[in-house]
C-alpha cells in the first residue's frame, strides 16, 4: 500500500476500482452505512437492499452444495428475495430491479444451471445487480448482505475478483439493536440471548473469512469510522475498494456518519445499574473467549470496549498504526 514519508496515502496512486465489494457483519453492525459511504463515490454503485439469494443457506451455498434443488431456489428467488415481508415492511430486489430484467435473468439461470451451475449462479448475480452500476456509469458495485463474510467460500469461488469488508461493532450495541428488532417469539429475545447470538455470528464470520485470499479482506471497527480521529480510517476503506475519498464521500462521512447516527452505547438504554453491570460482565467474558481463541477481530472489539470504559487500549507502546486489520 503506497504511502508518502508522513505515512499518509499518496493520492497520485490508486488501484483499479474493485468490481465487487462485499460488506458483511453480524447484523446491526453498520454494514448499510459503510455500503452507503462507498456508494457515494461515482465509480461505485451500492445495492440498496440485502439481496441474500447468494448467501442464505437456501441460496447459492445450499444450491451449489446439493442441499437445495433448483426448483426450491427459484421459488424463493421469485418469492421472498424478490418481494417479501420482514418486520411488517416489504423488502426485496423489486425495489431496484426492473421486473422484465429480473425475469430475463431468472430465465437464463433456469436454462443454463443444469449444464454449468457455477457459471449460471455467477451470471444470475451479475444479470440482476450489475445494471445498477451501468445506470450510474460506475465500475463496481457494493453489496451489503450481512452473511457475505460468513459465506465467503461460496463467493470467492464465484467471484475471485471480489473484496470483502467485515464491519465490526461493539457487541453490546449490535446485540441490543438486534433484540429491539426482533419479536417476542423470535430469538434473541433478551439482552443475554443477544450477546450469545452476536458471539455465534462473530465466530461464524471468523471461520468463513478463512476462505478469503490474502489482500482481499479488511476488518474495520464501526467505532473507529465514527469516532475522531477518523480521517485515515475512512481513506483506507475507500482505498481498499479502489477509489479516492472524493467530495461526495467526504460530505457523507463528515455529515452523516457519526456516533449519533450509529446509536453508539444504545445498549445502556432501559437497563438498571445492576443489569448494566451484568451485561457488561458477560460481554467482557465473551471478549476474553474470542481473544483466547484467536478470533481476528478481537483486537478491534477490545479497543472499542476499552474506549467505552475510558481505559487506554492498547498501551501506547504496542498501539498499531491503523484502526483496522487488512490481510
Amino acid at each position: 500500500m503506497p504511502a508518502d514519508k508522513t505515512g499518509s496515502f499518496d493520492d497520485r496512486y490508486f488501484p483499479d476500482v474493485v468490481p465487487i465489494t462485499f460488506v458483511g457483519g453480524t447484523g446491526r453492525s453498520g454494514t448499510h452505512i459503510v455500503a452507503q459511504f462507498l456508494g457515494r463515490n461515482n465509480k461505485l454503485a451500492s445495492i440498496p437492499v440485502e439481496c441474500r439469494f447468494h448467501v442464505d443457506d437456501d441460496g447459492f451455498p445450499g444450491l451449489l452444495a446439493g442441499r437445495v434443488s433448483k426448483a426450491r431456489f427459484l421459488r424463493r428467488l421469485r418469492g421472498f428475495w424478490w418481494k417479501g415481508r420482514q418486520r411488517g415492511r416489504k423488502r426485496g430486489m423489486f425495489r431496484f430491479v426492473e421486473r422484465d430484467d429480473f425475469e430475463r435473468g431468472v430465465e437464463r439461470f433456469d436454462r443454463d444451471f443444469d449444464d454449468d451451475p457455477r457459471a449460471a449462479c455467477r451470471n444470475l448475480f451479475l444479470d440482476l445487480l450489475w445494471p445498477r452500476a451501468q445506470s450510474k456509469g460506475a465500475s463496481g458495485i457494493v453489496e451489503q448482505s450481512c452473511d457475505t463474510i460468513a459465506e465467503s467460500a461460496t463467493l470467492v469461488d464465484l467471484f475471485p475478483e471480489a473484496k470483502f469488508i467485515h464491519v465490526v461493532r461493539d457487541g453490546r450495541d449490535a446485540s441490543a439493536s438486534r433484540v429491539a428488532q426482533t419479536r417476542r417469539l423470535i430469538y434473541p429475545r433478551t439482552r443475554r440471548q443477544g450477546i450469545e447470538w452476536w458471539e455465534s455470528r462473530i465466530r461464524r464470520i471468523d471461520e468463513g473469512a478463512k476462505a478469503i485470499p490474502e489482500g482481499r479482506f479488511m476488518e474495520v471497527g464501526l467505532e473507529d469510522l465514527l469516532t475522531p480521529p477518523r480521517r485515515r480510517v475512512g481513506k483506507e476503506v475507500a482505498w481498499f475498494a479502489g477509489v479516492k475519498l472524493g467530495r461526495k464521500m467526504r460530505r457523507f462521512y463528515w455529515g452523516t456518519m457519526d456516533t449519533d447516527a450509529a446509536n453508539t452505547a444504545r445498549w445502556r438504554e432501559g437497563l438498571s445499574g445492576k443489569e448494566l453491570n451484568a451485561i457488561d460482565s458477560m460481554y467482557a467474558e465473551t471478549l476474553e473467549g474470542l481473544e483466547r481463541d484467536g478470533i481476528t477481530c478481537a483486537p478491534i472489539l477490545r479497543k472499542a470496549y476499552a474506549a467505552s470504559t475510558g481505559a487506554d487500549w492498547p498501551p501506547a507502546a504496542t498501539r498499531p498504526s491503523a484502526e483496522l486489520e487488512i490481510r
